[in-house]
């Protein structure tokens, strides 16, 4: 589906980023919706336990080579900690994901928004890069300065509640840049308005977005209640 925005562009329906941080022992069926709906899907978010674990979990190993076959990009989570986590932690982290699930992406979560620690972020993504990451994935959860957007590949400038979202404003500098670069990540959404949500995305120029019914200290422990694919809307 392709609209037009106020200004003329065209808007294009955004591409899943899936926070997938729940077991394919537990919820095999979420995990077999992934794969079907492969052609949707920009990235899943692979998260064992706020990062890769102390060991290899071979339940994984099937669903992450049928994504795999199916050409859907895989990031590992890394947590951050806005700069606190040392660097070496942070890097083993992306080692055990490539070595243990082949993962082509990391997420890295909690990362600041401020200028003060663009270095910082410079060298993470430089290293990682260096390890044959193709896909980095910045949430900032707010917009950052703009020269984050230049670090990575997926900037998330939002992560929050749909009241929230309701409210979000877009600073101007996004428009420099292509909607394919900004992902955003909502939850607590009433099934009837997914819709709306998906449409507000591709308003404020997301490429990728998440959109849930779930909420609470963690709302990506399934997939949503509603509609999952966002071609539905």
């Amino acid at each position: 589906m392709t609209q037009l925005a106020s200004d003329g562009n065209s808007l294009v329906t955004p591409q899943l980023i899936v926070p997938a941080y729940f077991h394919p022992a537990v919820l095999p069926h979420e995990w077999e919706m992934l794969v079907e709906h492969a052609a949707s899907v920009r990235l899943i978010l692979l998260n064992l336990a706020s990062g890769p674990g102390t060991e290899p979990d071979e339940a994984f190993a099937p669903t992450v080579d049928r994504l795999h076959s199916a050409g859907v990009p895989i990031a590992g989570y890394v947590d951050t900690n806005y700069t606190q986590r040392p660097t070496p932690e942070v890097l083993d982290d992306i080692e055990r994901y490539i070595d243990w699930y082949g993962v082509s992406g990391v997420f890295f979560d909690r990362v600041t928004a401020t200028a003060e620690n663009l270095g910082h972020y410079a060298d993470l993504t430089w290293r990682a890069r260096e390890k044959g990451v193709h896909d980095i994935a910045f949430n900032h959860g707010t917009h950052p300065v703009e020269p984050y957007a230049e670090l990575a590949d997926l900037v998330g400038t939002f992560e929050g509640t749909w009241r929230s979202y309701v409210d979000m404003v877009v600073p101007r500098w996004t428009r420099s840049w292509s909607a394919e670069h900004f992902f955003h990540l909502v939850y607590s959404v009433p099934c009837e308005s997914f819709g709306d949500a998906y449409l507000l995305a591709t308003r404020r120029r997301a490429g990728c977005v998440y959109v849930t019914d779930h909420g609470g200290d963690n709302p990506w422990d399934r997939l949503p209640g509603g509609e999952f694919d966002p071609r539905g809307f």
